[in-house]
């Protein structure tokens, strides 16, 4: 063998002594870092799960502390005796109502049902037996409280109480009339219930909701004064401040005014510590938040008239470990209008209930109520081309109920005939259908004359339009020429518009235009102001009872003092010269013959929900990727195994800490 040979076999050899001895280092180096990462694995384990099982035990002690509850306040108000439903006037009845109460209550903590107030007089059903029926209604939908509205006092303040008895025996045990702002002449509380308080248990706390009522001073007179005679009503901001601070001290949480009011939202704005109201009176529909004197902020609704619409007051209140409240009061009002009311179910017990009154009422309609010693002409055509003999007896009956120096009917409001005889209650029923009532209001003279003008040339329009046989031809406004009483006028229809009126004379004596009269009328004429704009501003003097009750005891005043009244004349036609008390004549057209229109749904505030943004989902958190390590010649590839398997281990140690924490 030569040298070369010799050397490269002894070179070989001591590479590959050298790889074994590098092979033996890395096995030996394995080895013992095995032991290191498992040691440090077991070490971390146990470290991880001492720590797992000192935070563990205080989470699953960790209680929620606080309770939520939600509570339900279905409102009316003014619903003026519409108890029935009626399709044609698009009134949705209180059997549909209740249907509707005992559906928002369900899965709720508590529920309350409570009206604004001008409940009990309106219509014949409640009328004919002095608000009896709409009480015993109200009780079998299970009412618990009311304000009082100014119409509520048209059967006098006794009735009233005897009302809220009534109620309570028809099914709602605990209702209570509320208005403790109405005092006695010696300062004591005309109504006998203050509040009304309701209670919720749950998961041992005790939700407490306070309600109080109130009617404002500013309608004192908007009913007849023999009807509050000895009666105050105070000064609703200072009593309400009050009574709120009372129920609060008394541990409610929640507190809800009712108030028959002018102007809700001053009220409401100057109150500290009620959170809700319920309001009446303005016929409007209502859902606003105002801001009181304490910063808080109290919700106000309303839901116009005539049970067109009733509203429901969602509530999610939170109370803490000690039964106050953990937030704010989170309050969501919907009001239900007739299409949603039409399409439910009527409750079949409270329906029962209102066909056996209807059924009832049918004989009490039927019975005498006066004597027509003439044929008294309401028909349509008589009525709008001069006075008739019932333009006369209405405008009497207005009088005699009011003590009004002058009377007005506008013929729209007359819609049927009585003939000679006796008369029934239905009979008046059917000449005055709209469930109108007096009012009172003060005119000067010049004012009287004007309408007067303005009505004549509306009648002269009428009688051209009859004479030409054209229904069609009839003027929009036909229904607003006047019936009068109290007044002897004559006129010249032949003279100039505006100057057709030859003089005048109220109780025997000349009109002055500069002196002020009373003037009755029912309560749908001063609403129409583009014929009258006289009426444009003045307040009310005092409300009566409805129009058919006060002609029913007209008519039954003996027959001589009826006969006396209905033959005689208020407008003579008459030669003679021209004045100058004439008013221009504005032809905008009000409603169908001088009446509401019956299909006319009332406007309604649109309250549009907006669904809540969804989140978005979290973004996993980025983990950064490290480039792996370049292999270099074959020199090398020692020192790179090491550095891949020490790399190796603490991707073992990592994985394992999170398989722990997982």
């Amino acid at each position: 063998m030569d040298n070369a040979a010799v050397i490269n076999s002894e070179e070989r050899g001591e590479n590959m002594r050298e790889k074994k001895r590098i092979l033996s280092i890395l096995i030996s180096l394995c080895m013992a870092f095995t032991m290191i990462t498992g040691t440090a694995l077991a070490a971390d384990t146990a470290s991880q799960t001492e720590t797992e099982n000192d935070v563990a035990e205080p989470e699953t002690l960790v209680e929620n502390d606080t309770t939520e509850f939600q509570i339900n306040v279905v409102h009316t108000n003014d619903i003026h005796a519409r108890i029935l439903e009626d399709d044609w006037n698009q009134v949705i009845g209180l059997a549909k109502v209740k249907t509707y109460i005992d559906h928002a209550s369900q899965g709720k903590d508590l529920s309350l049902t409570l009206d604004g107030g001008d409940t009990f007089h309106g219509q014949s059903i409640a009328t004919l037996v002095r608000g009896e029926s709409a009480a015993e209604v109200l009780g079998a939908c299970g009412y618990d409280a009311m304000t009082v509205g100014n119409h509520d006092w048209n059967y006098g303040k006794d009735r009233l109480k005897e009302l809220e008895n009534i109620v309570r025996q028809n099914g709602s045990p605990q209702f209570s009339i509320l208005a403790g702002n109405v005092v006695n002449e010696n300062k004591t509380m005309f109504l006998d219930q203050q509040y009304l308080t309701k209670e919720a248990k749950k998961d041992g706390k005790t939700l407490k909701i306070g309600v109080f009522g109130v009617i404002d001073p500013a309608i004192y007179h908007a009913t007849a004064p023999e009807n509050v005679e000895g009666l105050e009503f105070t000064d609703m901001a200072v009593y309400a401040g009050k009574a709120a601070a009372e129920l609060k001290a008394q541990g409610c949480q929640i507190v809800v005014g009712m108030a028959h009011c002018i102007n809700p939202k001053r009220l409401a704005s100057s109150v500290d510590s009620v959170d809700l109201w319920i309001a009446g009176h303005e016929h409007t529909t209502m859902n606003e938040t105002v801001t009181r004197p304490d910063g808080g902020t109290a919700l106000v609704v309303e839901t116009g008239y005539n049970l067109w619409n009733f509203g429901n007051v969602d509530i999610i209140c939170t109370l803490d470990q000690d039964g106050n409240l953990a937030e704010d009061i989170k309050m969501t009002e919907n009001l239900v209008d007739y299409d949603t009311g039409k399409a439910m179910d009527a409750d079949p017990d409270v329906q029962a209930l209102l066909d056996g009154i209807t059924e009832e009422q049918k004989t009490v309609l039927s019975q005498p109520v006066g004597y027509a010693p003439e044929d008294l002409d309401g028909v349509w055509e008589h009525i709008r081309i001069g006075e008739t003999t019932m333009g006369r007896a209405i405008t009497d009956a207005y009088l005699l109920a009011t003590g009004a120096d002058i009377a007005f009917e506008n013929a729209g409001g007359i819609r049927d005939s009585i003939g000679k005889g006796t008369v029934t209650y239905q009979n008046v029923l059917n000449v005055s259908p709209y469930g109108n009532y007096i009012v009172t209001k003060e005119l000067s003279g010049k004012e009287i004359l004007e309408m007067l003008e303005t009505s004549l040339d509306i009648m002269k329009a009428n009688i051209e339009a009859n004479e030409k046989g054209d229904y069609d031809g009839w003027p929009d406004n036909s229904g607003n020429m006047l019936q009068a009483g109290g007044i002897e006028v004559k006129y010249n229809l032949s003279l100039e518009k505006g100057s057709r009126i030859l003089g005048a004379l109220v109780q025997g004596k000349a009109i002055q235009e500069d002196k002020t009269y009373t003037v009755a009328m029912n309560n749908y004429l001063p609403n129409d102001i583009s014929d009258y704009p006289q009426f444009d501003g003045k307040a009310n003097l005092h409300e009566y009872q409805a129009c058919e009750d006060a002609l029913a005891a007209y008519l039954g005043q003996p027959e001589n003092v009826v006969l006396e009244g209905i033959s005689r004349a208020r407008l003579i036609a008459a030669d003679g010269k021209p004045d100058n008390s004439g008013q221009p004549d504005n032809n905008e057209k009000p409603g169908l013959n001088g009446q509401p229109d019956n299909n006319q749904n009332p406007g309604q505030d649109g309250n549009d929900k907006q669904e809540a943004s969804k989140p978005k989902p979290a973004t996993p958190a980025s983990t950064d990727t490290k480039k792996g390590v370049k292999t270099g010649d074959g020199k090398n590839i020692e020192l790179y195994l090491l550095l891949a398997l020490i790399g190796a281990g603490g991707i073992v140690v990592t994985l394992k800490k999170a398989a722990i924490n997982s």
